[in-house]
């Protein structure tokens, strides 16, 4: 556990870092695209929580700092966030209460059994809208403190401008692997929902001097809406991150949060740096044929799992840039979801 000063953001150590970036030639012949890496954060080894350990390693640490005693976030009963909240909660020594939409099912899936599992605490919302769950948590923020309990609150996916700070630093590690096999310029793919972790990468990008290309697969919400949101996250990462640099040094010189990286440059992300697509196919949290093409092609020819409604939606629209030259996907985990599809259950 790392409690660092106000300027620089409270750290709680979660993922095994840096994830692996690896090669994938026969999927790239099978999609028929030019270079084809797999950035490998479905192995970040906590909680099987994929992308969601880098933002809780700072939302987590920011609950500690605030010496809070109840971690406190919500989604739909499948959240693979909410799963790993609450193994984070335990690992900062925090309770941890959970606000899910809907009803209690008659078997929880895979990822609310771990939630269980882990002790959290769960409060039904009782309408199956996920939105339902933005109205409720401030009340039970309101009801834990009025039972004498300080909660930490963390919206839906954990995307707030402070969990984005794990991706930044994320393309910070991307953009050192790449050199290392002499690859710059690149486009990278990646599956958007709350929006946290592309806001992430668009601030590190920017913050970089914008080698990449960034292209966000929509999975949640309509293309358009989820851009306004990721600008806002990107924007408040960029801030905070140059809240983070060291005093005495210049704005593009100084430590990214203490982690002895360069430090984000003075420009701010803007529109033109937030491309997405929509790839929600049927709806969110329903698997596309697309999607399901390229899941497929993805074991048989790597050995990789993709999830139906996150990650493998987004692998289907690597073909789409096949004459882009280097391409990176960025796996963002859903191997609980993966697991439970093709066990032929639900995610």
């Amino acid at each position: 556990m790392a409690l660092m000063t106000a300027a620089r953001p409270a750290r709680i150590r979660l993922a095994t870092l840096p994830t692996p970036l690896t090669a994938a030639p026969r999927l790239a012949q099978a999609l028929r695209s030019g270079p084809l890496y797999v950035k490998r954060d479905d192995l970040t080894g906590f909680a099987m929580g994929g992308n969601k350990a880098r933002p809780l390693e700072f939302l987590a640490g920011a609950a500690a700092a605030d010496r809070a005693d109840t971690l406190i976030t919500g989604g739909a009963p499948g959240s693979n966030f909410c799963a790993a909240a609450a193994a984070a909660a335990l690992r900062a020594g925090l309770r941890c209460e959970l606000v899910l939409a809907g009803r209690p099912p008659p078997r929880p899936g895979p990822a609310l059994a771990l939630a269980l599992a882990w002790g959290a605490t769960v409060r039904w919302t009782g309408a199956a809208d996920r939105t339902s769950v933005d109205d409720e948590l401030p009340r039970a923020a309101a009801a834990l403190s009025s039972r004498g309990h300080r909660p930490y609150l963390i919206p839906r996916g954990g995307a707030t401008g402070l969990g984005a700070i794990g991706y930044a630093l994320a393309a910070f590690e991307l953009h050192e692997q790449l050199a290392a096999i002499g690859v710059g310029a690149a486009r990278v793919v990646v599956p958007v929902g709350s929006g946290g972790t592309l806001a992430g990468l668009v601030a590190g990008n920017v913050a970089l001097g914008r080698p990449w290309t960034l292209v966000g697969a929509s999975v949640s919400r309509p293309a358009e809406e989820a851009a306004g949101r990721v600008l806002d996250l990107a924007r408040e990462c960029t801030h905070l991150l140059a809240r983070a640099v060291a005093p005495d040094q210049a704005p593009g010189g100084g430590t990214a949060a203490g982690t002895g990286r360069p430090g984000p440059a003075t420009a701010e992300p803007g529109p033109a740096d937030v491309a997405l697509v929509d790839a929600r196919g049927p709806g969110h949290g329903l698997p596309s044929p697309e999607g399901r093409a390229a899941a497929e092609q993805a074991m048989r020819t790597e050995g990789l799992m993709a999830d139906p409604v996150y990650t493998a939606k987004a692998l289907a629209l690597v073909p789409r840039y096949a004459s882009g030259g280097d391409m990176v996907f960025w796996h963002t985990g859903g191997l609980l979801d993966a697991v439970a599809a093709a066990a032929g259950a639900q995610p």
